[in-house]
């Protein structure tokens, strides 16, 4: 092999390890059902509740858990606008298959609401 396929090999493998990180950013809060949906570096967080509604989890970064506020069965705060499972940062796909929810103020999880 010359020195010019050398080394354009040797660029190309750079800029393959270099556009993992890229990877990992575009995956995060992607629906997932399996592990293998998401980047080595992350988890499928799908809780006990979406399974049961046969909803998808989301990708998130090994060892974060479920999104707070965002996800059926996730801890939230009912008094915090940020984590009170009436907005969420999850994908627009996501959103319109997910039932509305509310912070059960007796378990401080996300639950979906009455008459969805």
């Amino acid at each position: 092999m010359s020195r010019r396929n050398v080394l354009l090999v040797r660029l190309a493998t750079i800029f393959a390890l270099m556009s993992c990180g890229d990877l990992e950013d575009e995956l995060e809060l992607e629906p997932c059902t399996v592990p293998e949906d998401c980047w080595h570096t992350q988890e499928c967080t799908q809780t006990l509740q979406e399974k049961a509604l046969a909803l998808p989890g989301v990708c998130m970064e090994e060892g974060h858990g479920c999104f707070p506020g965002a996800q059926l069965g996730c801890a939230c705060n009912p008094i915090d606008p940020s984590i009170n499972c009436q907005t969420t940062p999850l994908p627009a796909a996501l959103q319109q298959v997910y039932p509305k929810m509310e912070c059960d103020p007796a378990t401080l999880v996300c639950v979906a609401k009455a008459g969805n």
